[in-house]
């Protein structure tokens, strides 16, 4: 499991003081980007320097309770599959040791030519591998 640590910000609420749904959505990406640097395959290194892209065909959230402004909550990141040109992140988004919502996100690896589907990278795979639920 790979966890990041974040407190809820002003901008990031609605008028009620509570985090903004999409904003779930928002803070998982934020927390998908410094796991891709975990495993050295930080976005900025597909963007510039490999031949694919990573993109996201599948994202959902259930939110089973709400987070308010200034809340210190984690997000706690595993790989539930891996698949040959695609794998699945798990976000639990945890405050107080309890699971407040869970974002799933399905990401696809495409040659970045041709738009089509390519195996997971070996070096991509072993990063993953490495936080597989």
């Amino acid at each position: 499991m790979y966890k990041n640590d974040y407190v809820v910000k002003l901008p990031d609420t609605d008028a009620a003081g509570i985090l903004f749904f999409a904003n779930y959505i928002k803070s998982a990406h934020e927390a998908y980007e410094s796991f891709m640097e975990e495993i050295d395959y930080s976005l900025r290194y597909i963007i510039d320097d490999s031949d694919i892209f990573i993109l996201i065909a599948h994202a959902e959230a259930d939110y089973k309770s709400s987070l308010r402004l200034e809340d210190r909550y984690s997000i706690d990141i595993n790989v539930f599959k891996i698949g040959k040109t695609s794998f699945g992140l798990n976000y639990s988004f945890v405050k107080d040791q309890k699971e407040i919502a869970v974002v799933k996100t399905i990401h696809v690896v495409t040659d970045k030519k041709t738009g089509k589907p390519q195996r997971l990278p070996e070096k991509l795979l072993d990063g993953l591998k490495r936080f597989q639920a």
